[in-house]
């Protein structure tokens, strides 16, 4: 029936040109006009769902689609309308029968012109798109992993990887303009590949670390500010993470620049994970004649007075060794801030000693008894 109407109506306009115009301008608008009409519903539909959501992403994907939905529309109706149009180009007319492109030859060159143009058009606007959609990912994980205590990691590496992203985008449209325009891009391919290839084993170590730093904020095994050991050498406070480097504040207040793949590849003990939470040990050695009790008793009531000393876990002492001079005794106890270890180890010896001190309690001295036997004459 649709057949019918059209050829009725291309009878009556007795204009092969004027007919596929009309034609080509009504299919382009009505899919406009369906565009429009479903862009409306999808905002009715998805404002109240993105208004009960309390993140922040849908919030900006919503209007990304709100601002991008609706061009899109406008040029794949523009490109659906020229398509019919040029395709029609072939329609038969006149006595003898002849294509209108052979009245209107010029229609060919602005055709082409036009296509080329809306499908530029399209691949420009697929790739802002794509641009903010990466802005808006990578802003949102930024403040998922809370880039408050990634500084350092969000502003540098980042801000490399979106621009990464960006550039790889960048060049796939850019091959498939290309390819568009019928320009064999195999050389350029395989040029970018040897060049990538080049880059890659020139600055092996470069990147190696940069996908360490990668793997670091992923993984998360310290953040900025965390005490961190590494090895025995490697002790103090992270103060930066870098895309090459990791910087650590040891005890001399100097700065150890550690690269990101020597952490990533070493057992790493962060002190500070998952809490603040710090123990310390205290070894003392009494004599064999002292009290059990008594030490004891001395020992968890020092812990106790501390005001450095954590409620809980409550401190604890032990019998660990029966040694050559006397008996060895351990204390733990533990403080909240991982930063007070060293002095409250500091203040539980003094206070321990002078406990022993008023209590007579012996601290034995090394000592060895040699017993010398006289061989029976005979």
């Amino acid at each position: 029936m649709i057949i019918k109407l059209l050829e009725n109506f291309r009878f009556t306009l007795n204009n092969d040109l004027l007919y596929l115009t009309i034609i080509s301008f009504g299919v382009a608008a009505v899919i406009i006009v369906i565009g429009k009409i479903l862009s409306q519903v999808l905002r009715k539909l998805l404002k109240p769902i993105v208004k009960r959501s309390k993140a922040q992403i849908d919030d900006q994907m919503y209007d990304l689609l709100k601002s991008t939905f609706f061009k899109i529309i406008i040029l794949i109706g523009l490109s659906v309308g020229l398509g019919i149009f040029k395709n029609g180009l072939s329609l038969k007319t006149g006595n003898p029968p002849q294509k209108l492109i052979t009245y209107y030859p010029y229609f060919d060159d602005l055709v082409i012109a036009a296509d080329y143009a809306l499908f530029l058009l399209i691949v420009l606007i697929i790739l802002v798109i794509g641009f903010r959609t990466i802005t808006i990912l990578f802003n949102w994980y930024a403040g998922k992993i809370d880039s408050g205590e990634n500084k350092n990691l969000s502003g540098s590496l980042f801000p490399l990887l979106q621009k990464l992203s960006k550039l790889i985008l960048t060049a796939l449209a850019f091959v498939i303009v290309l390819a568009k325009f019928h320009i064999d891009v195999s050389g350029f391919i395989v040029s970018l590949g040897v060049g990538s290839l080049a880059i890659a084993l020139a600055a092996q170590e470069t990147i190696s670390n940069m996908i360490s730093g990668f793997i670091i904020m992923t993984d998360r095994p310290f953040r900025i500010g965390d005490r961190i050991k590494v090895n025995p050498d490697l002790v103090g406070d992270v103060i930066e993470i870098g895309v090459r480097s990791t910087k650590v504040l040891d005890f001399d207040n100097n700065i150890l620049i550690v690269p990101n793949n020597d952490i990533v590849k070493s057992r790493i003990v962060n002190l500070t994970y998952p809490s603040a939470l710090s123990r310390v040990v205290v070894e003392v050695m009494v004599s064999y004649n002292c009290d059990i009790d008594k030490v004891k008793k001395i020992l968890i009531s020092v812990a106790v007075n501390n005001l450095l000393v954590a409620k809980t876990p409550a401190p604890d002492t032990f019998l660990t060794k029966f040694g050559d001079s006397g008996v060895n005794y351990r204390l733990t106890a533990y403080t909240e801030n991982y930063l007070d270890n060293a002095k409250l180890g500091s203040e539980l010896r003094e206070a321990i000693l002078q406990e022993f001190r008023k209590e007579k309690i012996e601290i034995p001295l090394p000592q060895m008894d040699v017993r010398l036997q006289k061989k029976d004459e005979s």
